[in-house]
């Protein structure tokens, strides 16, 4: 449903777009969430978007979901005949190898198997995370190989949309790719499954105190970009308006949000506190939006 766009006249004096919010993420699924629940409530807020991030050697802890549970729920998709937006998100080595697959062939040979597993669970878009934070070796953003090495491998899987997260820490990768671009070097210039998510809190919850507008990151003929950075129940409304009008002010047409902390709680088992995914602050979230006449139930 179409987000309101800011009541005043935009500064060339024209009215501001109407901006459609086209998804709306919750990551950090894992082994403890079943998976029933996923699709039920993508079966009433068809704009869900799960996010499951991906990071070897962390398989199976709070947040990582392991490769079993996401054959289960990709089972239960296929059996549902449900439409159910799937984002891998990838961490870690997936990232390392992603960039290096240009000049590695077993990094090539490692994220190309990776990503069509993900194909056949029927993700359909794929965030790099490409942060320290996230377990990347970030020095290496600014070679020549990361920008050829993303570059190949989208062009290689033009099923998926991959999604790069635009921050401070992944400047030297985003801003090689948007001068690219800018330079129109022919092969180089960025294909149509390329977004970008705004994210200067890659995934640690703090709150973005304002939203780019830069025209720069709407590029897709979908004129479509995301956003992201502390978002929760109490602010979900505020913030998918803040984005709303953010992405009108950069010319696009279609946005989406995406939250990981807001949607997890501390609870107490047995001795033990653990973290966990909240599908009641999801909940919360959809609630709200359509309270607020941002997005709609579905029949």
């Amino acid at each position: 449903m179409a987000a309101p766009a800011p009541p005043s006249e935009s500064p060339s004096g024209s009215p501001p777009a109407t901006v459609v919010l086209e998804a709306v993420g919750f990551c950090g699924a894992d082994d403890t969430v079943n998976v029933r629940h996923l699709l039920s409530i993508s079966g009433e807020f068809p704009l869900v978007e799960w996010g499951v991030l991906l990071r070897p050697g962390r398989e199976g802890q709070p947040r990582y979901a392991t490769e079993r549970w996401i054959g289960r729920l990709a089972a239960a998709v296929a059996a549902s005949g449900r439409t159910v937006r799937l984002a891998a998100h990838l961490c870690g080595t997936h990232v390392d190898d992603l960039l290096s697959s240009h000049v590695d062939e077993s990094a090539r040979l490692a994220v190309d198997g990776l990503l069509a597993r993900l194909a056949g669970w029927g993700f359909r878009r794929v965030q790099v995370n490409p942060t320290a934070v996230n377990g990347v070796d970030v020095g290496r953003l600014g070679e020549a190989s990361a920008r050829l090495s993303l570059l190949r491998t989208v062009r290689s899987h033009p099923g998926l949309e991959f999604i790069v997260q635009r921050n401070g820490e992944t400047e030297a990768l985003w801003g090689a790719l948007l001068a690219d671009e800018g330079e129109e070097k022919g092969s180089m210039s960025l294909p149509e499954n390329v977004v970008f998510l705004h994210d200067e809190s890659k995934g640690t919850g703090k709150e973005s105190s304002s939203m780019c507008a830069g025209s720069e990151f709407v590029r897709t003929a979908r004129r479509v970009v995301g956003y992201a950075g502390g978002i929760r129940p109490g602010n979900v409304v505020r913030m998918a308006t803040l984005a709303a009008e953010a992405c009108a002010e950069s010319g696009g047409r279609t946005c989406w949000i995406d939250m990981e902390s807001g949607v997890r709680s501390r609870r107490m088992e047995g001795d033990a506190v653990e973290d966990v995914f909240d599908l009641s602050k999801c909940y919360d979230c959809v609630d709200a939006l359509c309270e607020a006449g941002l997005m709609e139930r579905g029949a």
